[in-house]
């Protein structure tokens, strides 16, 4: 479900930076700065997903180990 998520937002950054660089807007750099706002909102979106995937495979991760050492010294 997350990788269909990502993809979407890839595929919808991918169409910004599309659509901005064919019609780049009414030339204002309000427009253009809206529009590179908007690409890189949908990057640090990915990023935060992104992130907060590899902090729970590490608490995952974190939490296999205390389990381990818990069961090899009878706590």
């Amino acid at each position: 479900m997350i990788e269909i998520i990502i993809k979407r937002l890839l595929e919808e950054q991918s169409r910004v930076a599309h659509e901005t660089m064919e019609q780049p807007g009414d030339g204002s750099i309000f427009e253009y700065g809206r529009r590179a706002g908007i690409y890189a909102g949908l990057g640090r979106a990915i990023a935060v997903i992104e992130e907060t995937l590899a902090q729970g495979e590490e608490d995952e991760e974190h939490d296999k180990k205390r389990r381990v050492s818990r069961s090899t010294y009878g706590e």
